[in-house]
């Protein structure tokens, strides 16, 4: 018969293990302050991976992706976010 321990959240973020691996980076959220997020679970001695921002809110990068990515100008940004297509 087989068996595994039933870990929860608060479990795992008590481990000691991912602790000590640094599974763990706290970054601030723009509503609901230091979050921890899970880091990958590689490690890359030439590339080592790091979080640089938190999760976005819902529309919070809009503004951004559609002046580097569509190529939008701000009038069309501006018309956009009228007709209730962007917030």
């Amino acid at each position: 018969m087989s068996a595994g321990v039933v870990a929860n959240g608060e479990d795992l973020h008590r481990d000691p293990q991912l602790q000590y691996r640094g599974h763990f980076q706290t970054l601030e959220h723009s509503e609901m302050g230091p979050i921890r997020y899970d880091m990958p679970p590689y490690r890359l001695s030439k590339t080592p991976a790091r979080l640089h921002r938190s999760a976005p809110c819902l529309g919070e990068h809009n503004e951004s992706i559609c002046r580097t990515i569509l190529d939008l100008s701000a009038d069309e940004i501006a018309d956009l976010m009228m007709e209730g297509v962007l917030e």
